[in-house]
């Protein structure tokens, strides 16, 4: 039975329109997934369909009929809402019951029986029965996500809306949420709509939508959808194709290529949309650093690196070493202690027991650290940029903590905005930007000192498939032109293979350290990097 219908939806944000006249049917129990690239728009779309901003056009669900944010109210109490971001809607001083609380209380639910049974059924679903007396600020990013989503299911949706609710959710984690999606929509009917950036999901998906420039431009099932790209997929290749467009292992092209097909993910749909409007990957040029550096060739080395809060232990007694010119890829579900330990590297953190040596310099106090920070780049799982200035003084900003001369600084912030791609947005906020160009210019801001080591912390979580693509072709042309050395987490397993070697943490102790060819030779059985990480887990 058809219970949701959007019909000719339109959204504008000054004066520029995000959705054109979308129409779309969705029936009871159904997933449709919403996939695109940064600024898309299917955040307006989602917004629209919640009743949360003005839209044109018509929007009917279970039979009531809505064009405004003020009609919508009538259904607000059957519609949920989870927005984009990593714990947006929540408190880090209240704990996971304290939020239970307080968002049963807005909805005006009954404390009774029938609801307590429900709230421990969905704590126990999202894996938090444990934790109920633990901070939302003490919780890692997938339980934040988990408490994020219960909190929206505490009112029994039935139209619910999700935004990207698994970005930088480790992939354990992620299919926990699914398996509580499934069964809501099983049990109760539920419609859910989710976008995400993680194309492994579009399976669990009944219906995907690729929207572009704010049109559905493709929809069918996530088999469907690959099968109609599956020619256009080739195995890497070094011909020179202006038809054709490559990623760091496979190329895509419009034309037949004289290189061997390769099986296609659905990812391949943005690469073969680009090539249709002909939007081309830009080809990243690194020109050489201003000046050299003499450190020799191991640049960090943690020995035994331990940090504890209270009781807990948060990284026992880790061993890690990064050289110069490689790239290393620390992975581990969320709370695995990733984090902790870059910010330990970092100095943000004191460490509790163990021994560091950074650029051949061991690290005793604060003031041995500061020394090398003209040396060490870092980008934050949350970029550190400042909101209430233009991307171009925000780099001025950096420049100027850094001591660059000014016209050094002004000679590579205009460099950087070039090679990057972000010239165009020099005077824009960072709000007003794309998740894909925020993140090059988070890496500008890292690299205008010219570092020898750089520390990168979930910096595509979010991003989407072209704009990660072209910030691994970046990373890999640092290493090489530069010999730089990389230090990166991430939660998409694909990115694992573009490392050198990868270290995985569980419950904050490192349990494997190989390079990806030994680690596929230990686990012959597994198609992808993500079976191997989740034999590691379960």
């Amino acid at each position: 039975m058809e219970t949701l219908k959007i019909d000719r939806v339109s959204v504008a944000h000054n004066n520029r329109l995000a959705i054109k006249e979308v129409s779309l049917s969705v029936k009871e129990g159904e997933i449709i997934g919403f996939i695109g690239a940064d600024g898309a728009g299917k955040s307006s779309l989602m917004h629209a369909i919640a009743g949360v901003i003005r839209f044109e056009g018509e929007i009917s669900f279970q039979g009531v009929s809505y064009r405004s944010p003020a009609e919508a109210e009538k259904l607000k109490s059957i519609i949920g809402l989870m927005p984009q971001g990593i714990g947006l809607v929540l408190y880090d001083l209240l704990t996971v019951e304290e939020h239970l609380r307080f968002f049963s209380n807005i909805r005006d639910i009954r404390e009774d029986e029938k609801f307590s049974q429900y709230k421990q059924r969905l704590l126990k679903m999202a894996g938090l029965d444990r934790f109920v007396d633990r901070r939302a600020g003490n919780l890692s990013g997938g339980m934040m996500q988990k408490l994020s989503l219960i909190c929206t299911l505490l009112h029994r949706p039935k139209l619910l809306i999700l935004d990207e609710p698994t970005t930088g959710v480790d992939p354990l984690s992620r299919i926990e949420l699914w398996e509580i999606l499934d069964q809501i929509r099983k049990e109760e009917g539920t419609i859910v709509l989710v976008s995400t950036a993680y194309m492994q999901e579009a399976a669990r998906m009944d219906r995907v939508l690729l929207f572009d420039n704010g049109e559905i431009i493709a929809q069918g099932h996530a088999n469907e959808l690959i099968e109609s790209v599956r020619d256009m997929a080739y195995t890497l290749t070094s011909a020179s194709d202006l038809l054709s467009m490559s990623t760091l292992d496979t190329t895509y092209s419009l034309e037949p290529l004289d290189a061997e097909h390769k099986e296609p993910t659905l990812e391949a749909l943005f690469f073969v949309n680009a090539l249709q409007k002909n939007r081309l990957l830009p080809l990243i040029e690194i020109t050489p650093r201003d000046g050299n550096n003499g450190f020799s060739s191991v640049v960090m080395e943690a020995i035994g690196l331990t940090k504890k809060f209270g009781d807990f232990i948060a990284n026992d007694r880790v061993d890690i070493r990064l050289c110069r010119g490689e790239i290393l890829g620390l992975l581990g579900a969320n709370g695995a202690g990733k984090t902790t330990f870059i910010k330990m590297l970092l100095g943000l953190l004191p460490m509790d027991g163990g021994e560091l040596n950074l650029l051949g310099k061991r690290i005793e106090t604060t003031w041995d650290r500061q020394t090398l920070k003209s040396s060490i780049g870092y980008v934050s799982q949350h970029f550190a940029l400042y909101n209430d200035m233009t991307v171009r003084e925000n780099l001025l900003y950096f420049a100027s903590m850094h001591q660059i001369p000014m016209d050094i600084a002004l000679r590579r912030i205009a460099r950087y905005a070039d090679e990057l791609g972000f010239e165009g947005y020099l005077h824009a906020i960072p709000t007003e930007l794309p998740l894909g160009i925020n993140q090059r210019f988070s890496l500008a801001a890292a690299l205008l000192h010219e570092p020898v080591i750089l520390f990168l912390d979930e910096p595509t979580s979010g991003v989407d498939a072209i704009a990660r693509a072209q910030f691994w072709q970046l990373l890999v042309a640092l290493k090489e032109k530069w010999k730089i050395a990389i230090l990166i987490t991430t939660h998409y397993m694909s990115e694992a293979e573009f490392c050198d070697r990868i270290v995985l943490m569980r419950d904050g102790s490192k349990v494997a350290d190989e390079t990806i060819s030994d680690f596929y030779q230990m686990h012959p059985n597994a198609q992808t990097f993500e079976d191997i990480f989740l034999e590691y887990y379960r």
